[in-house]
Protein backbone atom coordinates (compact mmCIF):
# COMPACT_ATOMS: atom_id res chain seq x y z
CA UNK A 1 0.00 0.00 0.00
CA UNK A 2 2.90 2.34 0.69
CA UNK A 3 3.45 3.18 -2.99
CA UNK A 4 -0.30 3.88 -3.32
CA UNK A 5 -0.33 6.30 -0.42
CA UNK A 6 -1.11 9.85 -1.46
CA UNK A 7 -3.11 12.83 -0.34
CA UNK A 8 -5.92 11.88 -2.75
CA UNK A 9 -6.06 8.31 -1.41
CA UNK A 10 -6.19 9.58 2.17
CA UNK A 11 -8.94 12.04 1.24
CA UNK A 12 -11.01 9.22 -0.32
CA UNK A 13 -10.50 6.97 2.73
CA UNK A 14 -11.58 9.82 5.03
CA UNK A 15 -14.69 10.49 2.96
CA UNK A 16 -15.69 6.81 3.02
CA UNK A 17 -15.15 6.74 6.78
CA UNK A 18 -17.39 9.79 7.24
CA UNK A 19 -20.20 8.19 5.23
CA UNK A 20 -20.41 5.00 7.27
CA UNK A 21 -21.11 4.09 10.89
CA UNK A 22 -18.90 1.01 10.56
CA UNK A 23 -15.11 0.95 10.47
CA UNK A 24 -14.02 0.81 6.86
CA UNK A 25 -11.53 -1.94 6.01
CA UNK A 26 -7.96 -0.72 5.76
CA UNK A 27 -4.65 -2.62 5.64
CA UNK A 28 -3.11 -3.58 9.00
CA UNK A 29 -0.15 -1.30 8.29
CA UNK A 30 -2.21 1.71 7.20
CA UNK A 31 -0.82 4.22 9.73
CA UNK A 32 2.76 3.03 9.15
CA UNK A 33 2.26 3.45 5.39
CA UNK A 34 0.93 6.98 5.81
CA UNK A 35 3.81 7.76 8.17
CA UNK A 36 6.28 6.59 5.48
CA UNK A 37 4.49 8.77 2.95
CA UNK A 38 4.81 11.78 5.25
CA UNK A 39 8.54 11.15 5.78
CA UNK A 40 9.16 11.92 2.10
CA UNK A 41 8.39 15.54 2.91
CA UNK A 42 11.14 15.63 5.56
CA UNK A 43 13.92 14.68 3.15
CA UNK A 44 14.02 17.94 1.24
CA UNK A 45 13.11 21.59 1.38
CA UNK A 46 9.46 21.92 0.48
CA UNK A 47 7.85 24.14 -2.09
CA UNK A 48 4.69 25.97 -1.02
CA UNK A 49 2.54 23.30 -2.72
CA UNK A 50 4.39 20.48 -0.99
CA UNK A 51 4.16 22.25 2.39
CA UNK A 52 0.39 22.67 1.91
CA UNK A 53 0.05 19.03 0.87
CA UNK A 54 1.91 17.90 3.99
CA UNK A 55 -0.18 20.19 6.23
CA UNK A 56 -3.45 19.02 4.66
CA UNK A 57 -2.37 15.38 4.81
CA UNK A 58 -1.70 15.70 8.54
CA UNK A 59 -5.07 17.38 9.02
CA UNK A 60 -6.86 14.59 7.12
CA UNK A 61 -4.94 11.91 9.00
CA UNK A 62 -5.92 13.42 12.37
CA UNK A 63 -9.55 13.69 11.30
CA UNK A 64 -9.57 10.09 10.08
CA UNK A 65 -7.88 8.81 13.24
CA UNK A 66 -10.33 10.68 15.51
CA UNK A 67 -13.33 9.35 13.60
CA UNK A 68 -12.01 5.79 13.66
CA UNK A 69 -11.13 6.08 17.36
CA UNK A 70 -14.74 7.07 18.12
CA UNK A 71 -15.97 4.05 16.18
CA UNK A 72 -13.55 1.76 18.04
CA UNK A 73 -14.97 3.09 21.32
CA UNK A 74 -18.46 2.21 20.12
CA UNK A 75 -17.28 -1.31 19.35
CA UNK A 76 -15.89 -1.52 22.89
CA UNK A 77 -19.12 -0.17 24.40
CA UNK A 78 -21.13 -2.91 22.71
CA UNK A 79 -18.40 -5.53 23.27
CA UNK A 80 -18.34 -6.10 19.53
CA UNK A 81 -15.17 -7.38 17.81
CA UNK A 82 -13.38 -5.07 15.39
CA UNK A 83 -13.78 -5.99 11.72
CA UNK A 84 -10.83 -8.05 10.52
CA UNK A 85 -8.20 -7.46 9.40
CA UNK A 86 -7.89 -4.68 11.95
CA UNK A 87 -5.22 -2.00 11.89
CA UNK A 88 -2.63 -2.97 14.51
CA UNK A 89 -2.72 0.36 16.38
CA UNK A 90 -6.53 0.31 16.49
CA UNK A 91 -6.56 -3.29 17.72
CA UNK A 92 -4.13 -2.32 20.51
CA UNK A 93 -6.32 0.66 21.42
CA UNK A 94 -9.43 -1.57 21.41
CA UNK A 95 -7.77 -4.17 23.65
CA UNK A 96 -6.49 -1.53 26.08
CA UNK A 97 -9.88 0.18 26.45
CA UNK A 98 -11.72 -3.16 26.71
CA UNK A 99 -9.34 -4.27 29.46
CA UNK A 100 -9.75 -1.01 31.39
CA UNK A 101 -13.53 -1.00 31.12
CA UNK A 102 -13.78 -4.61 32.25
CA UNK A 103 -11.76 -3.73 35.38
CA UNK A 104 -14.17 -0.95 36.27
CA UNK A 105 -17.54 -2.65 36.06
CA UNK A 106 -20.26 -1.89 38.56
CA UNK A 107 -21.70 -4.77 40.51
CA UNK A 108 -25.40 -3.91 40.36
CA UNK A 109 -26.32 -6.36 43.11
CA UNK A 110 -24.07 -4.50 45.54
CA UNK A 111 -25.90 -1.23 45.00
CA UNK A 112 -28.70 -0.87 47.49
CA UNK A 113 -31.50 1.61 47.09
CA UNK A 114 -31.17 4.37 49.62
CA UNK A 115 -34.10 5.12 51.84
CA UNK A 116 -35.78 8.31 50.72
CA UNK A 117 -38.59 10.43 52.07
CA UNK A 118 -41.06 12.47 50.09
CA UNK A 119 -41.44 16.09 51.14
CA UNK A 120 -43.66 18.91 49.87
CA UNK A 121 -42.15 22.31 49.34
CA UNK A 122 -43.79 25.19 51.20
CA UNK A 123 -42.27 27.84 48.99
CA UNK A 124 -40.71 28.30 45.57
CA UNK A 125 -36.92 28.07 45.68
CA UNK A 126 -33.99 28.68 43.41
CA UNK A 127 -31.29 26.02 43.38
CA UNK A 128 -29.89 25.55 46.91
CA UNK A 129 -27.09 23.44 48.36
CA UNK A 130 -28.20 21.05 51.11
CA UNK A 131 -26.04 20.18 54.16
CA UNK A 132 -25.01 16.92 52.42
CA UNK A 133 -23.59 18.97 49.54
CA UNK A 134 -26.33 17.86 47.14
CA UNK A 135 -28.18 20.41 45.06
CA UNK A 136 -31.92 20.91 45.23
CA UNK A 137 -34.00 23.03 42.92
CA UNK A 138 -35.20 25.10 41.45
CA UNK A 139 -38.56 23.97 42.84
CA UNK A 140 -42.08 25.37 42.79
CA UNK A 141 -44.30 25.84 45.83
CA UNK A 142 -46.19 22.63 46.61
CA UNK A 143 -43.87 20.43 44.55
CA UNK A 144 -43.15 16.91 45.83
CA UNK A 145 -39.47 16.03 46.14
CA UNK A 146 -37.56 12.91 47.21
CA UNK A 147 -34.75 13.44 49.69
CA UNK A 148 -32.30 10.87 51.05
CA UNK A 149 -33.24 9.73 54.55
CA UNK A 150 -29.62 9.14 55.59
CA UNK A 151 -28.55 12.78 55.62
CA UNK A 152 -29.37 15.82 57.66
CA UNK A 153 -31.07 17.23 54.57
CA UNK A 154 -34.58 16.32 55.77
CA UNK A 155 -34.06 17.97 59.16
CA UNK A 156 -32.68 21.06 57.48
CA UNK A 157 -35.58 21.34 55.01
CA UNK A 158 -38.23 20.88 57.70
CA UNK A 159 -36.58 23.05 60.40
CA UNK A 160 -36.13 25.94 57.99
CA UNK A 161 -39.79 25.62 56.88
CA UNK A 162 -38.77 25.04 53.29
CA UNK A 163 -40.63 21.71 53.22
CA UNK A 164 -43.11 19.63 55.15
CA UNK A 165 -43.17 15.89 55.52
CA UNK A 166 -46.01 14.04 53.82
Amino acid sequence: MEQDTSYEMLWQVTQKEKQSNELQPLPKTFYDDVSSYLKQFDKKELSDDEANTKKNTLKLLNELYDRRKQKVLIYVAYKKQLPQPAILKEQEFYNLILEETSKNTINISSIQKQDTKVLRTLQALPEIILPSGRKLGPVEKGQLIEVSNKEDDIKFLINTTICEQI
